[in-house]
């Protein structure tokens, strides 16, 4: 019998305008970043054009958690991801889904 397993993930959720150094350091809280090869590590995030309103918004549907200069949804895999979107877009709010380690320099 196959049982079919979910995965809860943790998306960050970030103003499209302002990709802070904070944001992105609260997102990669308690990752482990990879010595080498970073070209093969993401983090993905949701990018929102109105923080506040976006995680009003998730609030009603998903588990939200909220830090100093971050919140997060917690959602199921991507079926979860596509629905997340699609409340957002249907609510006025603009957002996409981007990598954030893609902003971190590792020297």
């Amino acid at each position: 019998m196959f049982v079919e397993e979910t995965v809860m993930v943790r998306l960050p959720i970030v103003p499209k305008s302002e990709r802070s150094e904070e944001n992105i350091r609260d997102a990669l809280n308690g990752i482990d970043l990879p010595l080498f090869y970073m070209s093969d590590f993401s983090v993905m995030g949701l990018w929102v054009s109105d923080c506040g309103e976006a995680v009003r918004i998730l609030r009603d549907r998903f588990p939200i958690t909220s830090g100093p200069h971050l919140s997060e949804v917690m959602i199921d895999g991507t079926p979860g991801i596509i629905e997340v979107v699609e409340v957002l877009k249907s609510s006025g709010i603009d957002c996409g889904i981007s990598d954030m380690v893609g902003q971190v320099y590792q020297g």
